[in-house]
């Protein structure tokens, strides 16, 4: 009778416990959004940590978010607000604004001026699934005038990508800043354009393919989750003085779920430049950026005015280029090549019979 009696017991505890968590976690919005904010203050989205010094050293502590992240509804312009502002004071290591949420397969959005410090914090914003690395990061991190991607798991096995393209005005003016995680690629875009990509996949080392124009791109060591907070991060730099990030209002930062799956549709670009693959080949071999393939189906149109020689390759673990497929190009006539095998970077390379010739479509549609 006794046990029978505790088990009904922890029946009931354990129910009212998951009814309880149930009702608090669909009571977290699915999206961070200025108008949720508008009505509900900043803590019902975002919690609030410091890293501090003290006599006995560093320590962690809670804090009220509202008292770093400061904010008035009132406006001198449209969208321009008297008070958006986010600081770290004198004597804090860290200032971490963490959202309540989670997100899979995360869209966050950040429409910004960003600080320019000499020799100042880190400024970290985008995805994070727990705190200081723990469980995964797919984010920005902005440092003396640079823009890095990182992504992976367990701190020392992060990948980290310097990004091209970041705008000299920056500081200047506002730029979107754009993190799209699918189920096996992470992409990072500034204004719209695609500057950076990383294969999410568990594998040995962090491998950086390529740094530089048009993206970087590179392979995750170990694979971070796909369900992640946000985090909006000043770090590090000198304790004694006030550092203040400028512009930054809720009404700048937009957060939803995405989808497992990409859906990208790319000219191709010449390796490593910002030159499209089209136009006039006057080498005896063109060789394209790679582009993301694992997990995803991926068709290639392709036409030039030569007939000449399409060679679909591969990139392997031994960070090596071997070919996968080839394809005949007649001249004037459109190639339409799929390809499903799951690997995690693709290339093309053309090779004309004569030159010069011209190359007139070459694109790719991924998803």
């Amino acid at each position: 009778m006794a046990n029978s009696t505790s088990y009904l017991y922890l029946r009931v505890i354990s129910i009212l416990k998951n009814n309880f968590l149930g009702i608090f976690i669909s009571a977290i919005p699915s999206s961070i959004r200025f108008g949720y904010i508008l009505e509900k203050g900043i803590n019902s989205l975002f919690y609030c940590w410091v890293r501090e010094v003290t006599p006995q050293g560093e320590r962690f502590r809670l804090e009220d978010p509202t008292k770093y992240w400061i904010i008035s509804w009132n406006e001198t312009e449209y969208t321009q607000f008297k008070q958006a502002k986010y600081i770290k004071p004198k004597g804090l290591v860290t200032v971490s604004l963490r959202s309540r949420a989670v997100f899979k397969y995360g869209v966050f959005q950040l429409y910004a001026k960003l600080p320019k410090w000499k020799d100042g914090p880190m400024l970290w914003f985008g995805f994070e699934t727990e705190d200081l690395f723990g469980g995964g990061v797919i984010h920005f991190m902005l440092h003396n005038d640079k823009l890095y991607a990182f992504s992976g798991t367990w701190g020392i096995k992060v990948l980290r990508m310097t990004l091209p393209g970041l705008p000299e005005d920056y500081h200047l003016e506002r730029h979107t800043y754009t993190i799209y995680v699918h189920k096996t690629v992470a992409l990072w875009f500034i204004d719209e354009c695609l500057r950076g990509i990383a294969i999410l996949a568990s594998g040995g080392k962090p491998i950086v393919v390529h740094e530089g124009y048009p993206y970087s791109l590179g392979i995750t060591p170990l694979k971070p989750s796909t369900t992640l907070g946000v985090l909006l991060d000043i770090d590090g730099g000198p304790t004694d003085r006030e550092w203040i990030w400028e512009d930054l209002h809720p009404w700048q930062v937009r957060v939803l779920e995405g989808d497992p799956t990409p859906s990208l549709l790319l000219k191709l670009h010449r390796l490593g430049t910002n030159e499209l693959f089209q136009g006039k080949v006057e080498e005896k071999e063109l060789i394209s950026h790679p582009i993301p393939a694992l997990g995803v189906k991926t068709t290639l149109l392709f036409k030039a005015d030569k007939a000449g020689r399409l060679a679909i390759q591969t990139y392997t673990l031994n960070e090596t280029w071997e070919e996968l497929d080839n394809l005949k190009v007649q001249e004037d006539k459109l190639v339409s090549y799929t390809i499903e095998e799951d690997v995690p970077l693709l290339r093309i390379s053309y090779e004309p019979q004569t030159i010069p010739a011209t190359v007139n479509i070459s694109e790719v549609y991924i998803c």
